[in-house]
């Protein structure tokens, strides 16, 4: 089993490395970890009261649907397809987690800008870089329309 870390900025852009991923991978069984990260709240009232749900409610319908498309669409060898907000930037956090669920790789999009679309986001691609697990980058479509939701789905690098 492939356990691999796919960083987002929430945009359907983003999740074009799953079609390499898989390609890559075909015949395999593999677990995809497409995380965000948000900034730990630091006050004691943003503690006590901090809303795990509140982010999920502020992504989009488009990119929860391009996710669940791309999970049916790869359903044999894709395991879980796991989208998920990471409450912390630090190397530490980001050590621990990928040691919990066995990161071997990280894919990511080249020369994307991965830009913060939630008043919370917080950079992630810095410390990634530190990490000494291989980060593999996945080529951008030319195509005009690249990054909307037939463009992800339909027009992929798949071998005829």
């Amino acid at each position: 089993m492939k356990n691999i870390l796919l960083p987002t900025d929430l945009t359907l852009a983003s999740l074009y490395p799953i079609h390499e991923i898989c390609r890559k991978n075909m015949g395999h069984p593999i677990n995809i970890y497409v995380v965000h990260t948000l900034h730990m709240p630091t006050g004691i009232a943003d503690l006590l009261f901090i809303q795990q749900r509140k982010p999920y409610e502020m992504v989009s319908g488009q990119f929860t649907e391009a996710l669940e498309m791309l999970r049916r669409k790869y359903a044999p060898g894709l395991q879980p397809l796991s989208f998920e907000f990471l409450w912390s930037n630090t190397r530490l956090y980001l050590r621990h987690y990928m040691e919990s669920r066995g990161i071997g790789s990280i894919y990511m999009l080249e020369d994307h800008p991965y830009r913060h679309r939630l008043p919370q986001s917080t950079p992630l691609l810095p410390i990634l870089h530190k990490c000494h697990t291989p980060i593999i980058s996945v080529e951008k479509p030319s195509t005009p329309e690249f990054g909307t939701l037939t463009t992800l789905l339909y027009k992929t690098k798949m071998p005829a």
